[in-house]
């Protein structure tokens, strides 16, 4: 009996170490937020290696089930010759980083989407890390808005995607706009009324209706005063309409606020 126990000990602790060298940004995300995964080789057969390309599969969960198909990623290549789209960029000693949005790697919708895992390998699969998953994707629900950023409660340090959703769009202007970018400017805690730096043009994906752009804070140069901090950004999505004439003109959408939350 006491073997049994300390095999499971001893099982459970490697369990929680294969996983304690895996961590995301933002920590929880949907099937249609960039996420970026940050892995620790050490102590695998990639440790050491100067190249990592990542093998990410989805539904790892489950196996044969319609509602939640088995696909690789697009980026895959095949396992004797890694695509150039699978290198992953070096985060520190033994430590790589792969950014994906699941529906875009996978090709499929957020609800066939259950979960996904991956492994690190060499170029040529000579060498490669354990599997790792399966890790899951938070379910879409929400009450649909014109405008949602996601996570709902963000720090300054979360890579932050900010949405426009136009089938909800009330006004002509945002109703039939192309949306071709997304201003982002910052306040601080002291003068909440002053800007404090701004992102521009931020790049803006589509799928469907729904319009995305993402960024992090500390991508922008902001001038802090001493002792303040951070207290919220306001952003909106520019873009083009034809008028009357059939000439383009330049609109905006209005500006959403967004408060930073003391995430810890």
């Amino acid at each position: 009996m006491k073997k049994i126990f300390l095999l499971l000990l001893i099982t459970a602790f490697a369990f929680a170490r294969t996983n304690a060298q895996v961590s995301f940004g933002p920590p929880t995300f949907t099937a249609i937020d960039p996420v970026t995964i940050t892995v620790d080789v050490t102590g695998t057969p990639m440790a050491g290696e100067t190249e990592a390309y990542i093998w990410i599969f989805s539904n790892a969960s489950v196996s044969g089930n319609a509602a939640y198909p088995n696909k690789d990623g697009n980026v895959n290549g095949s396992w004797g010759n890694s695509s150039d789209a699978a290198k992953m960029t070096a985060a520190g000693t033994n430590k790589w980083k792969f950014t994906f949005t699941a529906t875009e790697l996978f090709g499929q919708t957020p609800a066939q989407l259950k979960d996904f895992g991956f492994l690190l390998k060499s170029k040529t699969g000579s060498k490669q890390s354990p599997d790792y998953k399966p890790y899951a994707f938070e379910p879409l629900i929400f009450t649909p808005t014109l405008f949602r950023n996601f996570p709902a409660k963000v720090g300054v340090e979360d890579v932050i995607t900010v949405n426009l959703d136009k089938s909800l769009a009330t006004d002509v202007n945002t109703s039939r706009m192309t949306p071709a970018s997304v201003t982002v400017t910052f306040y601080n805690d002291g003068n909440p009324a002053v800007a404090v730096g701004t992102l521009n043009n931020v790049p803006v994906r589509n799928n469907g209706s729904i319009w995305s752009a993402t960024f992090i804070p500390t991508q922008a140069t902001i001038v802090l005063p001493g002792g303040t901090k951070l207290k919220s950004f306001k952003y909106k999505f520019n873009g083009t309409i034809l008028d009357t004439d059939g000439k383009t003109s330049n609109v905006s959408t209005s500006e959403t606020e967004v408060p930073f939350s003391d995430l810890k």
